[in-house]
């Protein structure tokens, strides 16, 4: 059986974010399933700032299906 981690380092949640094209900086969570990445973003003004709403930041969440190619990359030639 493989040994699961106990936790993630947040150089290894960097690299899924570049992964999706995301700037690390705008993610606040993601979620990925065998179907797509769901990932909620931080809304930020024209100057960079987390716009604020109410008792937290705003923000969006995006929902990022799997392409799924008609040809694997895997199969045999």
């Amino acid at each position: 059986m493989t040994t699961l981690p106990t936790s993630v380092t947040h150089d290894q949640i960097r690299e899924v974010a570049r992964a999706l094209k995301i700037a690390p900086h705008l993610v606040r969570e993601a979620r990925v399933t065998h179907e797509g990445a769901h990932v909620t973003l931080y809304l930020r003004d024209r100057e960079g700032r987390v716009i604020q709403h109410g008792d937290g930041p705003l923000t969006t969440a995006v929902y990022l299906p799997v392409h799924r190619e008609e040809v694997s990359s895997h199969a045999a030639p």
